[in-house]
């Protein structure tokens, strides 16, 4: 799918090869979505661009992403996409900035791009030319992996909460009833190291796409400076290659704390189990002298005295129960209890 997007006019989409041809012209922003390859000749046709190909635009070489031909500069970033899913993805998404126009190719179709065609829509008139086209679609990928990262520290904050509470209500604010916590009983720690891996993937892929936009804008800066249609954009892409920095340093920080809530979250799993063990061998060295007992007289030997006591079982029961307490009470005042 190709739309078409022209300052103070509505988006229009097509798919008949005249048409783009026509539209292709006249555009300031040329969005391919999933493009087929009858679209992407129609719009090489009419703008002599050269569109990469899906499997170009994966490649990871810096060569291959950030590019020059001509007066076209090509431009592929990293992206996150489908944060609000259980399992984000990241995709790649070519910038071509040109003279007159900003073509964008993408094969996945990320909030900001939705956001930011909501922006059009209500004021096309801001971006019109291809480079504020550009800086605007940066700034909204940057709001949102923001926003993102928002949401992910939100989130693991609930989950240092359940995983290091003590079950003990926690205090609120006046006026409201206290916040009880899960007890360490009642964790479903399973569930736990699901959402702590869900977050981990969510900031690394977050931190991803924060360090390949970051690389975009220095090459930008740093290389294309001289393009007259990014002169006048130079102190914006200074503010959003800052905000980079700090989203970066944010994301560092969110692994950080994933990092920890997974150290602790196994520890106290292995503290579970070794509560478990240490009652399960507690009991067994209880319950090992009454056997010994048992098995003593369980025996089947013609002689042997105490079978014709006539206080003879009560006292093999009585001995049992004392070698049973016995180890009890000594473990008890050790404090293995």
């Amino acid at each position: 799918m190709v739309t078409f997007f022209s300052p103070g006019q509505k988006d229009t989409v097509a798919s008949d090869p005249r048409l783009c041809a026509e539209l292709a012209v006249r555009s300031t922003w040329i969005d391919l979505f999933q493009p087929t390859r009858e679209e992407e000749l129609a719009v090489e046709t009419a703008l002599g661009v050269e569109i990469p190909t899906r499997e170009e635009m994966n490649e990871i070489e810096l060569s291959r992403r950030l590019y020059r031909e001509k007066d076209q500069v090509f431009m592929t970033a990293t992206v996150l996409t489908r944060s609000d899913s259980s399992h984000p993805e990241s995709s790649a998404i070519t910038f071509i900035l040109g003279p007159e126009r900003l073509i964008t190719v993408r094969y996945a179709s990320p909030v900001a791009f939705s956001e930011f065609t909501s922006r059009w829509a209500a004021s096309g008139a801001d971006f019109p030319t291809a480079a504020k086209v550009l800086v605007g679609l940066l700034d909204a990928i940057v709001e949102r992996l923001a926003d993102v990262l928002e949401h992910t520290g939100a989130g693991l904050d609930r989950l240092s909460l359940e995983v290091l509470s003590d079950g003990v209500a926690e205090p609120a604010a006046p006026q409201a009833a206290p916040v009880k916590s899960a007890s360490p009983a009642q964790r479903d720690f399973k569930e736990i190291l699901r959402r702590i891996g869900r977050s981990s993937d969510l900031a690394s892929r977050a931190r991803e796409s924060l360090v390949s936009l970051g690389r975009l804008i220095a090459h930008i800066r740093e290389e294309h400076r001289d393009l007259p249609a990014l002169q006048q954009e130079q102190v914006h892409l200074h503010t959003v290659a800052a905000d980079l920095v700090a989203l970066s340093d944010h994301a560092t920080f969110l692994s950080g704390k994933v990092s920890f809530l997974l150290d602790a979250t196994l520890g106290l799993i292995n503290n579970e189990q070794n509560a478990i063990i240490k009652i399960v061998s507690v009991a067994a060295l209880v319950f090992l002298p009454p056997t010994l007992v048992a098995s003593v007289y369980g025996m089947n030997f013609e002689h042997m005295p105490e079978l014709k006591w006539l206080f003879g079982y009560p006292l093999a029961v009585g001995l049992m129960v004392v070698s049973a307490i016995l180890p009890y009470v000594y473990f008890k005042r050790k404090g293995w209890l």
